[in-house]
């Protein structure tokens, strides 16, 4: 089988999208993180997205940057535009824009709402999955 023909599509492991507004001070979003254990965050303007902040951002944007965390408004630090990618690509679409643009998360849109969040870690045990499901089947009598 072609790796080619996974069956699964990036709709079928998105996780949910937690996110807070951009005018949100920095320590709110990392508390919100560290409440629904996620690596990362969406920041909305006037509820519609508009940049990403990872555990990565706040430890070089805020921490090394010894900004103040609980004045520094999210939004300063967050990373923009959004990647996007459609809920029915293949999971290896989504792999190959993350490598060419050199990012680990990529936002799920359904007619280009976004709908859910993929990390490159998602995408590696999906392919992962998809691989040991395979070569179970070719052991089988």
């Amino acid at each position: 089988m072609s790796m080619e023909k996974f069956p699964s599509h990036i709709e079928d492991i998105a996780n949910k999208i937690i996110s807070i507004e951009g005018r949100a001070t920095v320590y709110q979003a990392a508390e919100r993180m560290l409440v629904n254990k996620i690596g990362c965050i969406i920041i909305t303007e006037n509820e519609v997205p508009v940049g990403i902040v990872t555990k990565s951002d706040l430890l070089s944007r805020v921490i090394i940057a010894d900004k103040d965390p609980k004045t520094t408004e999210i939004r300063s630090i967050m990373s923009t535009p959004l990647i996007t990618i459609p809920k029915e690509k293949p999971i290896l679409d989504a792999i190959r824009e993350i490598r060419s643009k050199k990012i680990s998360r990529l936002v799920v849109t359904d007619k280009g709402k976004p709908i859910g969040l993929v990390s490159e870690t998602d995408l590696i045990k999906a392919v992962q999955y998809a691989s040991l499901s395979s070569f179970k089947s070719l052991l089988k009598p």
